[in-house]
């Protein structure tokens, strides 16, 4: 790999406008988004926090599917059963606002466990939650994926690194300066998890077989990409890579088929599109 094309300066968590998570809203006071407001080159992402009240988990659970509630049982963590039931909770309440004409919401999942919505299968989204927070993505007919995770100093990413990665990622990884190897560390993770969910597949190992890099795109421009072998996906299974700008301590990153799309961060509370990576 040539010396220099993987930076580190000017990646997620630098940016003066960070993407801000916003506590799940249970109400129905939010005007709907209208389905036209998202275009085919777009992808919006969305941050939430998982904390909710005793009242307002009773509220959530009620709002999930039996299929849903059933998982969350299944959870020997209390404190990780809430965290699901709010992410699900919060999700089905944004995929309503996107849906304003559909009264119900039928999520429904593909044979690889991808979930769709029966009634709107052009509408497709992703979530992850980690650690309390959580992150959606949703596009319109374009396959998408979704990883968010927690920067956790105490774990030792070198070993992991050496371990499990390839020669590729290791040097990234370790880099000139030990500043930022926890976040390059969950880069190649994020990036792994995001580019898996496109297809609604699990990460595949072993995980030395790709690895993250700077690949340029049909219009010339530098696009993150999981290549395997040195050698990047064919332009019918491109899935390329878009790290998110967020809070300090936190890293995640979005990918989609194509290159030719950009994030558009949205909250709750401020209907202001602001561009991401």
């Amino acid at each position: 790999m040539p010396d220099g094309v993987l930076q580190w300066e000017g990646l997620p968590g630098f940016g003066d406008r960070p993407l801000r998570f916003h506590r799940v809203r249970l109400s129905d006071d939010d005007a709907p988004l209208s389905l036209d407001r998202i275009a085919h080159a777009e992808i919006h992402v969305w941050g939430f926090v998982l904390d909710l009240s005793e009242e307002e988990i009773v509220l959530a659970r009620s709002t999930l599917s039996d299929e849903e509630r059933a998982r969350a049982d299944r959870f020997v963590s209390d404190l990780h059963r809430r965290w699901f039931i709010a992410a699900h909770a919060g999700l089905r309440k944004l995929l309503k606002r996107y849906r304003p004409r559909h009264a119900d919401l039928k999520i429904e999942r593909a044979a690889a466990g991808k979930p769709y919505l029966r009634d709107t299968p052009s509408l497709r989204f992703s979530l992850t939650h980690s650690h309390g927070r959580a992150l959606v993505a949703v596009a319109w007919d374009r396959d998408v994926g979704v990883d968010l995770e927690k920067v956790r100093p105490e774990v030792d990413v070198l070993t992991l690194a050496r371990r499990f990665l390839s020669k590729h990622d290791q040097d990234f990884i370790e880099g000139e300066k030990s500043a930022g190897m926890h976040e390059r560390f969950l880069m190649t993770w994020v990036a792994r998890e995001a580019v898996a969910k496109v297809d609604g597949i699990g990460i595949r190992f072993p995980l030395y077989r790709d690895h993250l890099a700077l690949a340029e795109a049909e219009d010339g421009t530098a696009r993150w990409m999981m290549q395997s072998a040195g050698t990047a996906r064919g332009p019918k299974t491109v899935r390329s890579v878009r790290f998110l700008s967020l809070e300090s301590g936190w890293v995640g990153a979005v990918s989609a088929e194509g290159t030719d799309w950009t994030v558009v961060y949205r909250g709750n509370t401020d209907d202001g599109v602001r561009r991401g990576t």
